[in-house]
């Protein structure tokens, strides 16, 4: 891998190189007089100590502005993210080195007569210098590459994306391009060098600042217009990995703008001092005038026509997938579209990738736009400070405020408040994304909501009532309310939801698709009007849950949940026989019969564990079924027939039961969801959820019989009737179209519980455990297919692919790892010492009873006697409140050494990870330096040497 990336890197810039050889040849054969200042520039800068010492300046600063930065760590990015902010301030410093001598150097010495007097125009003289400089910069970007490289090539452990890598140094060349020539105009202004170094740098200033020009703007307009010309600006795309003809030719018009001006100062000898001069100076100046409104009105042209856009990433992490660029051209705004994106300044590292995402996202889907002729103006507020002005706007106009997020500092947990939000508007529709999840796919959320806002109405959802009350409620059994599921906030940023009833008949052409979780728990008329509906070919997403753990609901073979007795509603209310449904969708879901004539599907078993974590902790049993995309054999566990399940990772179900197609079902049965070969099925009544016992359930389990189908989807052909519906409502209503059944039944209701919603919005919440399912992309992909919206589904495993610090992740694993080992061996040391020191609290308890009845059974009528008796028991109660007092300061006692015990020990580890961070950080500024130094000594030295030949020892003396 190290060496893959050495040699792609090499091939690159051979292939750049080879051009500017190329470029070199073609002056020399062209114009002999302007290679002939070129090359003698060229030596003669690095002839000079000073050249040597402005580059390994150069080098240190551009390592100290990569690798310096504690965001550079705390983003975990092996990027040059940090030199991109700061390299063309650090430009503003080496560039006037580099130009200042240029012409001013010439006019202090005298020569520049000698090269006005050449067999040479103006031109030779000007390209001449300029490829010179450009020479002298490339040298020094090589040098800095060749640091830079090596130390991301350690960091990230020969995983760098060497596109994005090189790419960002071709940008970095392109904004030398454009203030080198600017700079020479300083030069050529004066004879005096430290005038020529300051011109530079204030000649340069605005195209550097520009980006601030928020600050200065009178208006928010003028702003975005000035920033759209800062050389940051126009870098974006190469500091992303992109190139753009845009950003390329920019810098290309900036540099002939300069060195146009250059050839004016050089050719003013021949007019400035004739009788035409001021004439001859207004036609000049009109002519830079007119030049540089070519260059900004180029510039802006280009900026909403960018012809050519090439992401050059291995990641492909600056790109938009090709369904979205369909989607997105396929969009017909009735009005322009506006997106303000909000963002906070500093983002804790696990939500720095999201930030990068969003902003390098948006900008593509304005530039796709843009193309296409469609109306998107992107706002991007990247940079908000607490309580600032922008932050105050985000929340009154969209509702978008912080939210604290727990991160760990220093050693210690902190809660901080982060921006990450965006809004769409188009006319009057509006879609606010309050919070983007760091496990949700950045693209998708953006995608969604440009579409969403874009369309004049949405698709209907139909959300079946059910004891599982999705959309939330009351327990009438608990009197307490019922949570709404959060899976539907995912659902209705892109539908129309709607419960929907079916104690009467279900219209079944008002919906796109019906959601119907439990459906086992309608009554028989509902169930009649549910099955009429899927009959009739209404989409529809089973989740039936034969044992649910993660839900409040009855299972598919227990009894309907009873009303609150309170509120006369504590009988049994009977429930709808869930077989009918199987029936009409042709599968066998294998179970027993229970006592009250209904069935308790079997549960399906398997031995598979991906996360050896839980089994340590003894958490995790053989009926939490993780189903994987198994790439080391031709098995399809997570079908790649189907846009529901192709492209998934990981998917786990819960207490889940099994589906089969009846022997001779003629609908299209597509399994979407297997197990492995090492499962099998065990009753309902082995399973015993209050007592279970790990050891003797899995005894219960039996040999294992082969994959078992937990999801499968449902497809048949057209239908003659519309169903089961009673022929009195046929007659009173226009009857729905026949369509073919189209469902999606998946044993298991569990796997879309807020429990797996949560997992995929905090991925890293559950400490050293890496969970990897996306039960929730399951879901979404299970509706949007039955309501054919077949693009979402490939918009979210369109998932880049970053290249994070792997050494340093490695070794701050390996002391977390160590943290949370003594960890466990604190708490089971709390936990053992616990266990004892209630142990000798009940031994002396009983000891205590023992006396107190032998006391009581003596039982004495003598008054003496009897106070003696009371006294003894008194001293008895007296002595247990003192055992039970100093059982409870024992396990405070335990509880608070614990608890400083592993605040210590995670103190230290993060101590450690800071340790690491700054050895890594000081070898990445101080060893880069060290290559030019060592050129430059050997170049001094040789040249000493060669100064020596031929003199007497004598002289030398």
């Amino acid at each position: 891998m190290v060496w893959l990336a050495i040699v792609k890197l090499v091939c690159y810039d051979v292939f750049f190189l080879a051009i500017l050889l190329g470029l070199v040849y073609l002056l020399a054969s062209t114009r002999r007089a302007g290679y002939a200042v070129l090359k003698r520039n060229f030596l003669g800068y690095f002839a000079n100590p000073t050249g040597y010492v402005f580059l390994c300046l150069f080098v240190l600063l551009t390592s100290m502005a990569a690798f310096w930065p504690h965001a550079f760590f705390s983003d975990n990015l092996g990027s040059l993210a940090q030199l991109n902010k700061w390299f063309v301030y650090i430009m503003l410093f080496f560039i006037p080195a580099i130009t200042m001598s240029i012409w001013a150097e010439e006019r202090r010495q005298g020569t520049d007569e000698l090269l006005l007097t050449l067999p040479a125009d103006d031109f030779d003289i000007v390209i001449g210098k300029y490829s010179a400089a450009v020479f002298i910069f490339t040298s020094s970007l090589l040098f800095s590459q060749i640091s830079t490289f090596i130390v991301l090539l350690s960091l990230t452990m020969g995983e760098v994306d060497v596109g994005l890598f090189f790419v960002n140094y071709l940008g970095y060349w392109f904004i030398g391009l454009a203030m080198i020539a600017v700079g020479m105009v300083a030069s050529f202004l004066t004879n005096n060098l430290t005038v020529g170094f300051i011109l530079g740098a204030l000649f340069n200033a605005p195209l550097a600042f520009a980006q601030q020009s928020d600050v200065i703007a009178p208006s928010n307009f003028v702003a975005r217009r000035l920033k759209n010309f800062s050389l940051l600006e126009q870098f974006d795309n190469f500091g992303r990995g992109v190139l753009s003809s845009a950003s390329t030719i920019f810098f290309v018009l900036i540099a002939i703008f300069g060195l146009y001006l250059c050839m004016v100062l050089v050719g003013r000898r021949h007019w400035s001092g004739g009788k035409g001069g001021q004439l001859m100076f207004l036609h000049f100046l009109g002519r830079a005038l007119l030049i540089a409104v070519m260059v900004v009105a180029g510039s802006e042209f280009l900026q909403n026509f960018d012809l050519f856009r090439f992401d050059a990433t291995e990641g492909q992490v600056s790109s938009l997938s090709p369904t979205t660029r369909k989607m997105i051209k396929e969009l017909k705004p009735e009005r322009p579209i506006v997106v303000d994106a909000f963002l906070s300044a500093d983002m804790p590292e696990q939500y720095a990738k999201v930030k990068y995402e969003i902003v390098s996202l948006l900008k593509e889907f304005e530039s796709t736009a843009s193309l296409s002729g469609i109306p998107i103006e992107v706002r991007i507020n990247g940079d908000i400070e607490r309580r600032s002005e922008a932050e105050d706007m985000a929340k009154q106009q969209f509702g978008i405020e912080p939210r604290t997020v727990q991160v760990r500092e220093r050693g210690v947990l902190a809660d901080r408040p982060i921006l990450l939000g965006a809004a769409f508007r188009s006319g009057l529709e509006k879609v606010v994304v309050p919070f983007f999840e760091p496990g949700v796919p950045v693209e998708y959320e953006l995608v969604q909501a440009l579409n969403t806002v874009s369309r004049p109405s949405r698709k209907k959802l139909g959300v079946l009532k059910t004891d599982a009350q999705v959309s939330g409620g009351i327990s009438m059994q608990q009197m307490r309310q019922v949570p709404r599921q959060q899976i539907l906030g995912d659902l209705e940023k892109q539908y129309e939801i709607v419960d929907v009833d079916a104690s009467s008949p279900i219209d079944v052409n008002l919906y796109d698709c019906l959601l119907a979780v439990q459906p086992s728990s309608l009554t028989p008329e509902q169930m009649i009007n549910f099955v009429a509906a899927v009959q009739a070919g209404l989409p529809t997403a089973i989740f039936e849950d034969p044992m649910p753990v993660a839900i409040d609901m009855p299972g598919t073979g227990e009894p309907k949940q009873a009303g609150n007795p309170m509120f006369g509603g504590g009988q049994q209310t009977p429930k709808g026989d869930i077989r009918e449904l199987w029936k009409s969708l042709q599968i066998d879901v294998p179970g027993k019969p229970n006592f009250s004539g209904g069935i308790n599907p079997d549960i399906v078993w398997q031995r598979y564990n991906p996360y050896p974590m839980l089994t340590q902790l003894r958490q995790a049993t053989d009926q939490w079924i993780f189903i994987g995309d198994d790439k080391s054999n031709d098995a399809d566990y997570l079908s790649e027939q189907s846009e529901i399940t192709a492209g998934l990772e990981e998917i786990m179900f819960l207490y889940a039961g099994a589906v089969r197609p009846l022997d001779n079902a003629t609908l299209d049965i597509l399994p979407l969801a297997t197990t492995g070969p090492q499962s099998g099925l065990i009753a309902f009544d082995d399973v015993n959820m209050q007592n279970a016992d790990y050891e003797q359930v899995r005894m219960s389990q039996g040999p294992a019989i082969g994959n078992q189908n937990i999801a499968v989807l449902i497809r048949g052909e057209e239908n003659k009737t519309a169903g089961n519906i009673p022929n009195d409502e046929q007659a009173s209503s226009d009857p729905p179209t026949a369509k073919p059944i189209h469902a999606v039944y998946v044993a298991d209701a569990d796997c879309m519980s807020d429990v797996f919603v949560n997992i995929r919005n905090q991925p890293d919440a559950y400490g050293e455990i890496n969970f990897r399912m996306q039960n929730v992309s399951f879901v979404l992909n299970v509706v949007d297919v039955l309501t054919g919206e077949l693009d979402y589904p490939k918009v979210r495993r369109h998932v880049p692919g970053y290249t994070t610090l792997r050494l340093v992740e490695r070794r701050a694993d390996d002391a977390r790892t160590a943290a949370a080992a003594q960890r466990r061996e604190f708490s089971d040391k709390y936990t053992e010492e616990t266990q004892n020191a209630e142990a000798e609290a009940t031994k002396a308890e009983e000891e205590f009873n023992k006396k107190l009845t032998a006391l009581q059974e003596r039982g004495v009528a003598d008054v003496g006697q009897q106070k003696e008796l009371m006294a003894a028991m008194q001293q008895l109660q007296a002595t247990a409140g003192v055992l039970q007092r100093s059982l409870e300061v024992k396990k405070q006692r335990f509880q608070r050494e614990r608890d400083e015990k592993i605040a210590e020990v995670e103190s230290q580890a993060d101590r450690q990870i800071r340790e690491i961070q700054n050895y890594y950080k000081m070898l990445a500024v101080f060893i880069p330096p060290i290559p030019p130094l060592l050129v430059g000594v050997i170049v001094f030295v040789s040249r000493r040497l060669r100064e020596r030949e031929g003199i007497s020892k004598s002289r030398l003396k």
